[in-house]
C-alpha cells in the first residue's frame, strides 16, 4: 500500500503557513485577515429511481435486496484558505459525498449497493497567474468510507480490518482554471478547468484486484479530468444565479487496472444572501463513460442526487474585530 500523507501533517503545515504569512512584508500587519474558513452543511438526497429496486429474476442478488438504506443525510464539508500574497495562497478542503447507485445487472448477478459514503481531502497551493487564469498544485486523498451493510470496496470492513479491494486513490496533481465573461456575485459567468493527476501505486496488485480485460496490473498512472461551468445571474435579481456544469470525472482506484471515467452534469441555483452566506440547490446526474471500463453493457454505473448547501465563509479577523 502506498504511503498516505498524514492529516495532522497538513494541519501543521497550515500553522507554519500562518506564521510565514506574518513574515511577508505586505501582509505582516493583518495576518488574520488573510485566513478564511469555509463551512458548508450539505443535505444529500437520493434521486436514483432504482436505488431500492429488487434483483432481476433468475439472478444472484448481491447487496441489499429489499428495504436497504439509501443516502438522505446531512454532512458538513469545510475548508480553509491562507493568502500569502495577492497571487499565492494555500488551501485545504474536506468534502463528503453520499449517494446510492442504481441497480446494476451483470450476467447472472444483480448488485444493489445501498448507501455509499465517500470522502475526499485536498491540500495545495493556488497561484493567480492573471486576472483570468489560476493554477494549482495539490495532494488529494479519495476514500470510500462505507458501503452500508456490505464489505464491498470501502476502506475498512467489520472489526476495522483494512480492505485490500478498497477503491481509495491518493496522489499529486497540477491544474488550472480559466474564468472569463461578465462577473456575477460568485465570479465570472464562464470557467473551464483541467487537471493532471498522478496516482502512485505499488507494482504488485492488491488482493481482489480487477484486470478489467488488461493483460497485467499497470501500477502507477495519470488521469486527466476536466469541467465546464456556467453561472447566469437573474436579470432583475443578480444575487439569484442559475448554474450549469459538465465534468469528465475520473478515478484510478487501487484495486482497478484501468482508469474509470464518468460523465457528470449539474443544474441548479445559488442565492447570495450576503458576502459571507450563500444557499444553493443542485440536481446532479452521474453516469459511467463507455470510453472506459465500468460494467458490462447495456447496464452502467449511474446515480442521481439532489444537493442543498448552506455555505458560510469567515475570517478570524471577523471574530476578533480586526477588520
Amino acid at each position: 500500500m502506498t504511503r498516505r500523507f498524514p492529516f495532522f501533517g497538513l494541519v501543521g503545515a497550515f500553522v507554519l503557513a500562518i506564521a510565514a504569512s506574518a513574515a511577508l512584508p505586505a501582509y505582516a500587519d493583518d495576518a488574520l485577515k488573510h485566513v478564511t474558513f469555509d463551512i458548508s452543511p450539505t443535505y444529500y438526497g437520493t434521486g436514483t429511481s432504482d436505488a431500492q429496486a429488487t434483483p432481476f429474476a433468475g439472478t444472484f442478488p448481491v447487496g441489499y435486496t429489499n428495504d436497504h438504506p439509501i443516502a438522505n443525510d446531512f454532512r458538513i464539508n469545510y475548508g480553509m484558505n491562507i493568502s500569502l500574497s495577492k497571487r499565492v495562497s494555500l488551501y485545504y478542503n474536506h468534502s463528503s459525498f453520499e449517494f446510492a447507485l442504481g441497480r446494476i445487472s451483470q450476467p447472472g448477478v444483480t448488485l444493489v449497493t445501498g448507501q455509499l459514503d465517500d470522502r475526499t481531502d485536498t491540500a495545495g497551493i493556488n497561484y493567480a497567474a492573471t486576472r483570468f487564469l489560476s493554477t494549482r498544485v495539490y495532494y488529494f486523498d479519495h476514500e470510500r468510507i462505507d458501503v452500508t451493510g456490505l464489505c464491498l470496496n470501502q476502506h475498512t470492513c467489520a472489526g476495522n480490518v483494512a480492505n485490500p479491494a478498497s477503491i481509495d486513490e491518493h496522489g499529486y496533481a497540477v491544474g488550472g482554471t480559466y474564468s472569463f465573461g461578465p462577473r456575477s456575485p460568485i465570479g465570472p459567468i464562464f470557467s473551464i478547468s483541467a487537471d493532471a493527476k498522478y496516482v502512485p501505486r505499488n507494482t504488485t496488485p492488491p488482493a481482489g484486484f480487477a484486470l478489467n480485460g488488461l493483460g497485467s496490473y499497470p501500477g502507477s498512472g495519470f488521469e486527466f479530468p476536466y469541467s465546464f461551468n456556467v453561472k447566469i445571474p437573474t436579470h432583475h435579481d443578480p444575487s439569484l444565479i442559475w448554474i450549469a456544469a459538465y465534468e469528465r470525472a475520473t478515478a484510478f482506484f487501487r484495486a482497478e487496472s484501468s482508469i474509470e471515467q464518468y460523465n457528470v452534469t449539474q443544474f441548479g441555483v445559488v442565492k447570495v444572501l450576503s458576502p459571507r452566506w450563500t444557499v444553493s440547490a443542485v440536481d446532479l446526474n452521474f453516469k459511467g463513460c463507455r470510453c472506459s471500463d465500468t460494467v458490462t453493457p447495456p447496464d452502467n454505473v449511474r446515480f442521481a442526487a439532489v444537493l442543498v448547501t448552506l455555505n458560510f465563509k469567515f475570517s478570524p479577523a471577523d471574530l476578533t474585530g480586526n477588520h
